[in-house]
């Protein structure tokens, strides 16, 4: 509807403006800031950037999009040059054409001064590249070997990971650039291809576009940068590059595209000069080079006296770095929305298909029953906060976390919290143009002027009604705790055979779904209860508010009677709403401990032992349709790749 899409274009508004702040305040900020605190920032922005690359490993990517840094450019604008300024090695294929025929992932990790830089690449196993023109080399073979040799391209992203003292953290994509004629070996197509497959990940909002342009066209027929103000309509995630800014016509500069004046970007521009064709034949190295460009932009009669963060290779990296981190840490909380979303999706529909049937392994061995004994007493140790010695060593000279059950008493305590204020009105929600058309509304076709106990129902059971997504909240935090504690146990438990953890953690995973969607029915049967028949044995309320007349208070002489009668609902909604929050403030959590929480610790090893030790004979003459069998099992997968996300961004709560 209208009213979504309206509603949709002021989140995503409130979204953007939060990071373009946080990318603005680090900007500025960062003119002033002194060496400990610039350490600080990189050390955030290591922490993060390895968050995303977990996240990445961990397959979120393929359901929920990721931040990222795009590398966009047409064919021969110097994007080679700029990455290997920005990673200050010599690594990357060069020649004539297209020769980025496969997007390179390059996940860059700052190492200290004097380490000796080194790389891997994720298809290439337990090998170690300290020679970078082997790394070259790999990243040509590579490429032939999945797109061909025949110029082919294929959007199969090369992972390179890249570890040196030069470079920065940050996670890059480069793109094959967009190709207009195609070459003999090449499709027709080649346009399409390229410009396609750059729209893929330029279009995605959690992208970060860096634009390359060469200084030498006329910035305003910019291929690049059409397409970078297209798939960034706001033009608030897109920082230019301009290279080549050395080669310019004699009497021309860049000044006015540096200082934003021309086509105007929220990130801006950052002026390089890199290194030159002859430079690379005489094989003058990335340092040589970024010397060369800081001394060429100091005695530059017209660069020198612009503001420094317009250019320079060190800037553009502090830039990127700066705009990254900002936008990791704003995307962070609506990722982990998306995935707890994604997760009740499927939680959805594996309960429409109904539990799998049960995998039984046709053993009872005695070891075996005294593993699962010694997981469950220390599930249940680790839930009811007992001393674990185990825990307490390990965290020795360690700041303590909270851990086990005193994550979920925390959950319980934080349950509707916000609504409990003495300052909270409930009925601040509502005009008074609102509560008077509702009066009007109940009163239906009988004599005018006789309050019905509809016009209350009315107004404050959909008020009610809204207690349910925080409750719903709450369940799943508390089920997440429980999932995270019993894996932790596991591995414990069953040091000796680690093989069979993914089989007792998917059994566990079982019993723990099931407690919750019993405990989730009774938890909106509570809340249905307050919504569906009103009643309260409050003395306070009740001898306040049994007047059918509402009393008249010196204050309201003079007042049209109608709205003496909106003041007084005002306060009965008020008085009752807080009599409901307190009730299930108190009884949901008592719930879900009792249903949720005690009810698998005292289920836990009979379950665990009835589901492991079950005939496997039995089991095989219980079939299902393969299609439901499969599509289970692709629910369950995406299931366990959010919740691993889930745990990998909750490890640190900062």
């Amino acid at each position: 509807s209208d009213l979504l899409r309206i509603q949709a274009l002021w989140v995503y508004i409130a979204g953007r403006a939060a990071f373009l702040n946080n990318s603005e305040k680090l900007m500025k900020g960062s003119k002033s800031n002194t060496k400990d605190n610039e350490g600080l920032l990189w050390l955030q922005l290591r922490k993060f950037v390895n968050l995303i690359d977990e996240l990445r490993d961990l397959g979120l990517q393929e359901h929920i999009n990721l931040p990222r840094i795009a590398v966009l450019g047409t064919q021969s604008s110097g994007k080679s040059s700029v990455l290997e300024s920005i990673v200050g090695l010599d690594f990357l294929p060069r020649g004539d054409g297209l020769v980025t025929r496969r997007p390179l992932e390059l996940r860059l990790h700052h190492l200290q001064e004097d380490a000796e830089p080194w790389a891997s690449f994720d298809e290439v196993k337990d090998k170690q590249f300290r020679n970078f023109k082997e790394v070259c080399a790999t990243i040509t073979k590579l490429t032939d070997t999945v797109a061909g040799v025949k110029k082919n391209i294929v959007d199969d992203p090369i992972k390179l990971s890249v570890y040196s003292s030069t470079c920065p953290d940050l996670t890059l994509i480069d793109l094959p650039g967009i190709t207009r004629i195609p070459l003999k070996e090449q499709p027709e197509n080649i346009e399409q291809i390229t410009t396609e497959m750059a729209k893929r990940y330029c279009m995605d909002e959690r992208t970060i576009i860096l634009c390359v342009v060469p200084a030498v066209i006329d910035i305003t027929t910019s291929e690049a940068l059409k397409y970078a103000m297209e798939w960034d309509q706001h033009q608030v995630r897109t920082l230019g590059v301009i290279t080549k800014v050395d080669i310019m016509n004699q009497g021309s500069d860049a000044r006015r595209v540096l200082l934003n004046e021309d086509v105007s970007l929220k990130l801006g521009y950052v002026g390089v000069k890199n290194r030159n064709q002859q430079n690379i034949i005489d094989r003058v190295g990335v340092q040589t080079g970024l010397d060369s460009e800081r001394q060429w932009f100091a005695n530059h009669p017209v660069y020198r006296s612009l503001p420094k963060d317009c250019y320079g290779t060190d800037t553009l990296v502090r830039k990127l770095s700066q705009i990254m981190y900002a936008h990791i840490r704003s995307s962070l909380p609506d990722i982990v929305k998306e995935i707890k979303e994604k997760l009740q999706l499927i939680d959805d529909r594996l309960q429409d298909l109904g539990p799998s049937l049960p995998i039984a392994e046709n053993e009872k061995a005695q070891v075996l029953w005294e593993m699962i004994n010694n997981f469950t007493d220390l599930y249940k140790t680790n839930i009811t906060g007992k001393i674990d010695l185990d825990y307490l060593k390990k965290m020795k000279n360690k700041k303590l976390e909270i851990y086990g059950g005193a994550k979920i008493k925390v959950s319980f305590i934080e349950l509707f919290s916000e609504y409990v204020s003495p300052e909270y009105k409930v009925s601040k929600t509502l005009s008074d143009k609102e509560i008077e058309s509702a009066i009007i509304l109940n009163e239906g076709d009988g004599l005018a002027g006789y309050p019905s106990q509809d016009v209350f129902y009315y107004l404050v059971q959909p008020e009610i009604q809204k207690l349910k997504v925080p409750a719903a909240d709450c369940l799943l935090n508390v089920h997440y705790y429980l999932e995270e504690i019993a894996y932790c146990t596991l591995e414990k438990a069953f040091v000796r055979f680690p093989a069979i953890i993914p089989e007792i953690m998917a059994v566990i995973q079982e019993i723990l779904s099931e407690a919750k969607d019993r405990t989730k029915y009774i938890v909106e049967s509570l809340i249905n209860s307050e919504i569906y028949y009103m009643f309260t044995n409050d003395t306070e309320y009740n001898g306040k508010r049994n007047d059918v007349i509402p009393r008249f208070a010196e204050s309201d002489r003079g007042m049209e009677p109608i709205k003496v009668y909106v003041k007084e609902l005002r306060a009965r909604i008020d008085g009752y709403y807080q009599l409901v929050v307190r009730s299930v403030r108190d009884s949901i959590p008592k719930v879900i401990g009792s249903f949720l929480v005690k009810a698998v610790q005292s289920k836990m090893h009979l379950e665990l032992t009835r589901r492991l030790t079950q005939n496997k004979v039995i089991n095989d003459l219980l079939n299902e349709p393969i299609s439901v069998t499969e599509e289970r099992k692709r629910l369950n997968e995406t299931r366990k790749v959010l919740e691993r996300s889930l745990k990998a961004i909750q490890r640190d709560p900062e």
